[in-house]
């Protein structure tokens, strides 16, 4: 079984070797490390533990808790695929037309945002709706969405009066526009843990990788611009 770890770890000699450590003793195996966000005195990173049954899970889960200065934010199968991968190196796998390549981006964003679901939101006649989407992800219809048009990446506040009852009772959402039109990627996360800045950051570039594969205008809100930081910390 694959588990994701996300964790803040302090920033001092021998803090990730004992969380390595005591992932060993309790029989999982590291199968990769996502350095997510760094701070001053912490690291947040995003750890891939194979276990071998449900209950070396739970020992793992129990040792790790124990250590001290160590902060769990979130511990959950994983399902998105066998590796972290960065979002940048995707330009080649689009498709050649608009519509194959914003199907393969809904495709691979979910393992390089280590979310749920993915999905292109577009204007459709008399509303929006989910156009492209990510395995599984349900397709839905509304007749307007409060946060559209979306001037910049940036956290998505999960309304109970407009999300679906599949993406859970309290999800994390995150959203960068497309282009410059209505179109935007959204991306789910039914149980946690929240976006961080940099991964809104990343969400940004796929976005605009997105925009360019699809022929639209670079969005300004992208990675790096600090109107997308900003919106990501808010």
């Amino acid at each position: 079984m694959l588990y994701l770890l996300r964790v803040s770890v302090p920033d001092r000699p021998g803090a990730l070797g004992a969380l390595a450590s005591a992932i060993g003793e309790a029989g999982g195996d590291i199968t990769a490390v996502d350095v997510v966000e760094r701070g001053p005195s912490a690291a947040v990173d995003d750890v891939l533990i194979e276990t071998p049954d449900a209950t070396s899970a739970d020992t793992i889960l129990a040792k790790l808790t124990a250590l001290p200065a160590i902060v769990i934010e979130a511990w959950q199968p994983f399902t998105e695929g066998d590796q972290l991968r960065d979002g940048l190196d995707i330009v080649d796998g689009l498709g050649s037309t608009a519509s194959r390549a914003l199907a393969a981006i809904t495709r691979i964003a979910p393992a390089v945002l280590r979310a749920r679901w993915v999905v292109i939101i577009d204007q459709v006649n008399s509303g929006v709706a989910i156009t492209q989407s990510s395995a599984g992800a349900p397709w839905v219809r509304w007749s307007a969405l409060p946060w559209l048009p979306l001037p910049s990446a940036g956290i998505v506040d999960a309304d109970p009066a407009w999300v679906p009852h599949d993406w859970g009772d309290n999800p994390q959402l995150a959203a960068a526009p497309i282009g410059g039109s209505l179109m935007v990627l959204l991306a789910v996360r039914p149980t946690g843990p929240r976006f961080r800045a940099a991964e809104v950051a990343k969400l940004a570039n796929l976005a605009a990788i997105a925009a360019l594969a699809a022929h639209s205008i670079v969005p300004s809100g992208i990675a790096g611009s600090g109107r997308s930081q900003a919106a990501a910390q808010g």
